[in-house]
């Protein structure tokens, strides 16, 4: 009674069970006795040093992912109490986020046409209750072309999971085989991943404390705009509205809502000109290779971390707050260990960064535990402030301290507030 009596129907709906393949292959996790075997199995994996579990096929039953990873989490635990667990899955039950399972679109084709359906399927999937969704970065099923694999690893950047994968036989998705254009214009996009992981992981608290969605339409973000309704190939991430290119044309259709909307200034490929833009309008020309369209509105409060080369390097300096300003705005900056759970007992600190536009001053206040992070956290901050007429200005680094304030005027900077010494959070 371990394995189940029917095979692998690849994901189908409705599943065609006549077709499966891999008949009484697959091991039925939903037996408590099945999953004490498995983990006891798995456990030495753990000893060796395993981080992560992959999880391919097994399509059997609406809940074998489910009891899949539970059973994966019960060989972790059986050698490790606090370390995070986490998981890649080709299929998934809504609500397995929080067991740390991920899940990816399965074996896409590398064409244009699976780039483009690759933004919506995504949003079905997080309204579907996977919040936490990667792709096969390129097309799986043969070989990419560079600028086909270039426009995937840009919208790779904005998704919750970035993850590049391909068969064996493809030409490898290494960004260097594919000239000189494209691997410039991905080593951008890849930098860009990296400077946004500060945001992107206040977002993942926000999503597990407060249970504030971090990836979702611009339906939901603006339920009063009918022409948002429809749209499936841009979505906010965040704060940040995003509309990758997707099409082999290279034509980017942009549709910005009501507000105030500045280029994205995170990167060389979304800065454009600088100047924000008045929405409700459409934008539809003809994007460069290096470019990736992406905005804040007004008042948006962002944390960016320098570029790096791995997790690994971080903070690897000070932390940019980046201001654009018209409006007030607000952002809780979260950290904590990075490789344990033990943030669910509070282990975890935020610093929350409030801009008060009317005199252009930037506060902030922080809270928690503030050793959680050791030495990953962010000691020191520069402020990068946007203005309307399209320039900035950059701060001098300032120390973190436990409140403290920042007056950006014209041409002039000066620090407020109370610091304690760096030593505090190292």
């Amino acid at each position: 009674g371990w394995i189940l009596g029917n095979g692998e129907s690849a994901g189908g709906f409705p599943p065609d069970w006549a077709g499966a393949y891999a008949k009484e292959r697959n091991l039925d996790f939903a037996n408590p006795a099945v999953r004490n075997w498995y983990s006891q199995n798995l456990a030495h994996l753990v000893e060796d040093g395993m981080d992560f579990w992959w999880n391919d096929e097994g399509e059997t039953n609406v809940w074998t992912f489910h009891w899949w990873n539970v059973a994966q989490i019960q060989a972790l635990r059986s050698k490790d109490k606090l370390k995070r667990f986490y998981s890649l899955n080709r299929a998934f039950t809504p609500g397995m986020a929080r067991l740390g399972a991920t899940v990816w679109t399965g074996d896409v084709d590398p064409t244009w046409e699976d780039l483009d359906k690759t933004p919506g399927m995504m949003l079905n999937w997080v309204l579907a209750g996977a919040p936490y969704v990667g792709c096969d970065i390129g097309g799986f099923t043969g070989n990419t072309q560079a600028n086909l694999l270039t426009r995937w690893m840009q919208v790779g950047v904005f998704m919750t999971t970035m993850r590049v994968h391909s068969t064996m036989t493809a030409t490898p998705h290494f960004p260097w085989l594919w000239g000189e254009a494209a691997a410039t214009a991905m080593r951008h996009a890849l930098e860009l991943r990296y400077r946004l992981v500060p945001y992107h992981y206040s977002l993942a608290h926000a999503l597990f404390s407060k249970k504030k969605m971090w990836i979702k339409p611009l339906v939901v973000e603006f339920p009063l705009d009918t022409d948002a309704t429809h749209l499936s190939r841009q979505w906010m991430d965040g704060l940040i509205l995003v509309a990758p290119v997707t099409r082999e044309d290279s034509r980017k259709s942009v549709y910005l809502p009501e507000g105030l909307w500045y280029p994205l200034a995170a990167s060389p490929i979304t800065r454009g000109n600088g100047r924000p833009i008045q929405g409700p309008t459409n934008i539809d020309e003809r994007a460069s290779l290096d470019e990736v369209p992406a905005y804040v509105r007004a008042g948006t409060v962002l944390p960016l971390a320098p570029v790096v080369q791995s997790t690994e390097e971080l903070p690897g300096g000070p932390l940019e707050v980046q201001i654009y300003s018209g409006a007030d705005g607000s952002f809780d900056f979260v950290e904590d260990d990075g490789e344990t759970i033990l943030y669910k007992a509070g282990h975890s600190r935020t610093i929350k960064f409030v801009w008060h536009e009317a005199d252009q001053r930037l506060a902030w206040s922080l809270s928690g535990y503030v050793l959680a992070p050791g030495t990953k956290a962010f000691t020191k901050l520069v402020v990068t402030l946007l203005s309307t007429d399209g320039s900035s200005q950059t701060s001098e680094t300032w120390p973190i301290g436990v409140v403290g304030s920042i007056d950006l005027h014209t041409a002039q900077v000066k620090k407020k507030g109370s610091a304690v010494p760096n030593q505090v959070f190292q």
